[in-house]
């Protein structure tokens, strides 16, 4: 009985460890062979304009393509999900991100009529 326990707690080790790897980010990056300071990951250098900009859990500062976003959930933290299938915890409110995506948006339609 006394291995069984030793065995569940490696399991749950490696699960928990997982976790961790998914929410800081390191899974991806060792796919994509990508350095936690390279610009896909981090601040662009146009500032991310044709993209939102939010923050990760850990301070990261991300820009993420509105079309490519799937959905979002409050779990407290914000979680949004990709296309993709990646996942991305943030400490910005679904309001804040659904303000950036409307401005981004509005900022790619010209009605015409408008200021002529």
């Amino acid at each position: 009985m006394r291995r069984r326990t030793n065995e569940n707690q490696k399991i749950m080790d490696r699960a928990r460890e997982a976790r961790r790897e998914r929410i800081s980010g390191e899974r991806e990056r060792e796919n994509y062979s990508i350095s936690a300071g390279s610009g896909v990951f981090s601040e662009a250098d146009d500032g991310g304009k044709k993209m939102i900009r939010v923050t990760r859990l850990s301070g990261e500062v991300l820009y993420l393509n509105v079309l490519q976003i799937e959905s979002m959930e409050s779990i407290p933290e914000t979680k949004i999900k990709m296309m993709n299938g990646y996942y991305f915890l943030v400490k910005d409110s679904i309001d804040t991100i659904q303000e950036q995506i409307r401005a981004f948006i509005n900022s790619c339609i010209v009605l015409s009529g408008k200021g002529e």
